[in-house]
């Protein structure tokens, strides 16, 4: 493996680099949407059923558990119920905005590496075919063997930098997908909350 490594150069070492901190990110974020995940799907039924049946004490307590973004944003308005509707909206608003920077943290810098590990993959290549041709040009014949090891280096990078690429943006895209569902389950809850609350006129 480290012949493997030390074949590819010092921009393998780069990538292999960029590898790791890919990973750590994938882990991180994946356990943090795991816990974010919606926990119950008639929340806003639930939400709503507390508000008419005065419960909400009882809510809170179910939802003890729960630290997804909708119920975090939800749970914020609700101490704002009695207020204006001004009031009410920017506090779900900033809320809204406070869980979505969370889950939007990191997320990122999978595609920055996504690129950064195929440009390096594809300066790889280019740099062990100058070696390759250099090697040739100073020998002054075409031996195979002179040539490997540059060719060596320009299709082990070139590799590696395709499987650090293909994963990273693999996630880059699922997460980003979490996270606009997410938007749009706050989006929508909390429109439908404050109309749900201005229509039983509780303030």
């Amino acid at each position: 493996m480290l012949s493997f490594i030390s074949n590819g150069g010092v921009i393998l070492y780069i990538i292999v680099g960029l590898s790791i901190i890919a990973i750590a990110l994938i882990i991180e974020r994946g356990l943090f949407y795991y816990s974010k995940r919606e926990r119950d799907k008639e929340l806003l039924t639930r939400v709503k059923e507390g508000i008419i049946n005065n419960k909400l004490e009882e809510l809170y307590e179910s939802q003890s558990k729960d630290i997804s973004p909708e119920w975090v944003m939800i749970k914020r308005g609700l101490e704002f119920i009695n207020s204006e509707r001004e009031k009410l909206n920017h506090e779900m608003e900033m809320s809204a905005i406070r869980e979505m920077k969370q889950l939007e943290k990191n997320v990122s810098y999978l595609s920055n590496i996504a690129n950064i590990a195929t440009l390096l993959g594809l300066l790889g290549t280019v740099t062990g075919m100058i070696i390759s041709f250099f090697n040739m040009k100073v020998s002054g014949v075409s031996d195979p063997a002179i040539l490997a090891g540059g060719i060596a280096q320009a299709l082990i990078t070139t590799a590696a930098g395709l499987s650090v690429a293909i994963p990273s943006l693999f996630f880059y895209h699922l997460f980003s997908q979490i996270v606009n569902n997410h938007a749009s389950k706050m989006e929508m809850y909390s429109s439908e909350l404050i109309n749900f609350i201005l229509e039983n006129r509780l303030w």
